[in-house]
């Protein structure tokens, strides 16, 4: 189909002759004048296709442009039901996808006597001519903004025989449950609510796939050269294939066929540039040298070719590592250099994960999966979290069905395309046994290690840099970044994240930053772009430095032995941040974790609050909170609860105190498995996050002694014990003032001298359940009640004095 524009007249060319021209058929085109396209296009009826709908212009147009009536018949060999990827039609025949149904004689020149069209009408109806739709494409529909999948592209009864596009939609309609049968007619099946038919001209074709298609097939065309290779590359392009033949060819192109995808590939990177590329890369020294290695292979195998040397060798690859280790950029890089090696053509990145490999539906999951290699050809195919396709031990037909599908399109595809497959050390490895030809299949293995506290600095350097920003002056010296970046990124949360983590510690500072300028109006341009060290930290109100949290021990009363040892452990901390900032070696971080040993009572609560608030404003904890938990948080009912119950303990408390009460009670006795249970779990999980968590085991001194003799790892994790000793009286009596009066109460003469000689008692007590402060608590507790029964026999409005007074016979 051709068109060619004049002043007043538009002839049609819709004739055998003139359309097996344009794709290379008795027109001298290539070799043989034979050249089927990749991925032909094709019109069923080009008037109702092409022609804009609605109004005099349309009926006018089609009526000017319509050919003799004729009945529609496929060229031959080319006729039965659609071969397209899941749809059919039951009742009748379909053109095969990327068919041209078989043309009729010339049509008349639009006639002058009509309404000529005016020249929008006639690039809207040039611009209709230029679309191509193929089942697979991702869809549009230009009236709904619904997006979906096609699945039948062709005529049908409904229509009134007009071409129509079968979607499968990507959401759900609530108003239908069409599943692909519409009015007694179905052309393909889709979940119910997911089907919609509409006009082909409705059909807008997004980009993506068509870039992605045309670079391969403008690739392709270049390596083929003269003849049927360059003829297909051709009618890609939307060129004629004749002209690539050498010979004239008719009319010379055909609108219908596909336009340029996109602009021609970039020449291939110089190797020398990407080898430095690959080694300005921050750490990663095993992978670099890896790198190394396999481009020499490739180019020693190229030379080898040339003394008539055979050696084929499998380039796909698994990267092992912990999210944030930089496999994707590698992955990139590795598809640029096997480009620039000549190994690949194209070299694209096309990434995908379980979702886009897996169909929901029986049968989708091979045609994804040959889908996602097809699209890689001429580049790499990465597999982010691979394992996830099947999991050790499970039944999961659709990932099987993925992995097979994988294996057979990677050796279909040997030498067009590489594949990688990323994920965990330890799931990769049980993954490579679902299926047995995947090992051989991926020879070279690339370990990518977690970032040393040196190299995540580096790597925060680089992308404040990227960003435009720079760093204060203080934070450009190594030392002090370092130090910075480790009491933000802890080591034990560094392997969840490493390099994604230093990218939300810089974004983060990059929103305080600019918070902050705001604050401060018109600034200089050098501090609109500069990050300071309180930039990197979440200064909010509720945060307290350490002279307050000082402040604040000092008023604690009594607990002499345990606010010494916090004073000592305040200067300890802040010694040693000072030495890493001036760059002088720092003794191995002593462990943190610590026995409060003392009667109920006696302040080990609150004392732990205030550990976790000291160790926050030195920036040794990330969110300084308490959580308190007992042998009933930590041991199950059930055996293989127990870990499963502790560790989520644990992980609540990351970042802050956790503080178990009564620990001696974990176990027992030597019978008590689930309490070893517990216990053991503990040891291990606060090992695994030493760098992230504070432990303190709270308890009676003897029962806390012989807790310490279950679990020989417990007396080195632990090896800071405080001793809170019982309260006198006086320090009692001092207590209870101060409850009193946060709660605006006073006492009266005769009251005081009745509450001090209860307290004395208390203190005189043997008895270890006394309850030193609670026992405080608990009486004024009683008061209260009793001076509101008191209260409430009077009659009449109270004034302020009774309201606040506490009278002896409230503590009878």
């Amino acid at each position: 189909l051709a068109l060619s524009f004049a002043p007043h007249t538009m002839p049609l060319a819709h004739n055998a002759g003139a359309l097996n021209a344009g794709r290379g058929v008795g027109g001298g085109a290539g070799r043989g004048g034979r050249a089927p396209a990749k991925r032909p296009p094709w019109n069923e009826n080009f008037a109702d296709d092409y022609i804009p709908r609605g109004g005099a212009a349309r009926e006018e147009n089609v009526q000017a442009l319509a050919p003799p009536p004729q009945r529609r018949v496929p060229p031959p060999g080319m006729g039965g039901p659609a071969g397209v990827r899941g749809g059919y039609n039951p009742s009748r025949p379909a053109p095969a996808r990327g068919i041209t149904p078989g043309a009729a004689a010339a049509p008349a020149p639009l006639a002058s006597a009509a309404k000529p069209a005016t020249s929008e009408q006639l690039m809207e109806t040039v611009a209709k001519t230029q679309q191509h739709v193929y089942v697979g494409d991702r869809i549009r529909d230009r009236h709904s903004g619904r997006l979906g999948v096609a699945m039948y592209i062709g005529p049908a009864d409904f229509a009134r025989g007009n071409t129509v596009v079968g979607l499968r939609l990507d959401t759900m309609r609530t108003t239908t449950d069409c599943d692909g049968k519409f009015k007694g007619e179905r052309y393909f099946r889709c979940t119910p609510g997911h089907g919609l038919y509409i006009p082909f001209e409705d059909a807008e074709v997004l980009n993506e796939d068509a870039a992605a298609a045309g670079v391969f097939e403008r690739a392709a065309a270049r390596a083929a050269g003269p003849g049927p290779g360059a003829a297909v590359a051709a009618v890609a392009r939307g060129a004629p294939p004749g002209g690539a033949g050498g010979a004239g060819g008719g009319v010379g192109s055909n609108p219908n066929q596909k336009g340029d995808a996109g602009p021609a590939l970039p020449p291939a990177e110089d190797i020398a540039a990407l080898d430095k590329e690959v080694e300005q890369l921050v750490g990663l020294a095993e992978v670099k040298g890896m790198l190394q290695s396999l481009r020499n292979s490739v180019e020693v195998q190229k030379r080898r070719k040339h003394l008539g040397v055979k050696e084929e060798r499998v380039l796909n690859m698994l990267f092992l590592g912990n999210p944030g280790t930089g496999k994707t950029k590698v992955a990139k890089l590795v598809a640029r250099m096997m480009r620039s090696l000549g190994v690949l053509q194209t070299g694209q990145l096309v990434e995908v994960t379980r979702k886009d490999l897996i169909g929901p539906h029986h049968g989708e999951t091979g045609q994804l999966t040959a889908e996602a290699v097809k699209k890689a050809l001429g580049g790499v195919l990465f597999i982010d979290e691979a394992y996830a396709l099947k999991h050790e031990g499970s039944s999961d037909s659709g990932g099987q069905e993925a992995i097979n599908t994988l294996v057979k399109e990677i050796e279909d595809h040997q030498n067009e395309v590489v594949v990688i497959l990323a994920g965990y050390q330890k799931e990769m490895a049980a993954f490579l046994s679902s299926n047995s030809g995947l090992q051989s299949r991926f020879p070279h293995t690339f370990n990518f290690a977690d970032y040393s506290p040196e190299e995540m600095a580096q790597i925060l350097r680089c992308m404040v840099a990227e960003r435009g920003f720079k760093l204060e002056a203080k934070l450009e010296q190594d030392a002090k970044l370092t130090a910075l970046v480790q009491s933000l990124v802890k080591g034990t949360e560094a392997s969840k994240g490493n390099g994604r983590l230093v990218r939300n510690v810089c974004e983060n500072a990059i929103k305080r930053q600019t918070d902050r300028v705001f604050r401060l109006g018109t600034v200089s341009q050098e501090r609109l772009v500069t990050l300071t060290e309180a930039d990197f930290f979440d200064d909010s109100a509720s945060e307290q430095s350490m002279t307050e949290v000082l402040s604040r021990l000092d008023d604690v009363i009594g607990l002499d032995d345990a606010k010494s040892f916090m004073r000592s452990l305040a200067a300890q901390l802040q010694v040693n941040m000072e030495r890493k900032e001036a760059g002088l070696p720092v003794g191995a971080d002593s462990s943190l974790h610590m026995l409060f040993v003392g009667n109920p009572g006696t302040g080990k609560t609150t004392m732990a609050r205030l550990v976790a608030s000291l160790l926050k404003s030195l920036r040794m904890l990330r969110l300084g909170h308490v959580v308190e938990a007992d042998r009933g948080g930590l041991v199950a009912g059930y055996a293989g609860q127990t870990a499963i119950k502790t560790r989520a303990v644990v992980e609540s408390a990351l970042g802050g105190v956790l503080i178990v009460d009564e620990a001696y009670a974990l176990v027992e006795d030597s019978k008590d498995s689930f309490g070893r249970e517990a216990l053991d779990t503990l040891v291990k999980m606060l090992e695994d996050n030493r760098d992230d968590i504070v432990a303190i085991l709270a308890g009676y001194p003897n029962e806390m002694h012989r807790l310490m003799e279950v679990n020989p790892g417990l007396k080195s994790r632990f090896p800071t014990t405080v001793a809170f000793h019982d309260y006198s009286a006086a320090q009692l009596m001092a207590i209870a003032d101060k409850m009193l009066s946060e709660e605006h109460l006073t006492l009266a003469e005769s009251a005081r001298s009745s509450l001090a000689l209860r307290l004395e008692r208390v203190a005189k007590a043997d008895d270890k359940s006394g309850g030193n402060a609670r026992a405080v608590r608990n009486m004024l507790e009683q008061a209260k009640r009793q001076q509101a029964l008191r209260l409430v026999a009077i009659e009449g409005k109270k004034s302020a004095e009774q309201l606040v007074l506490l009278t002896e016979e409230d503590f009878v």
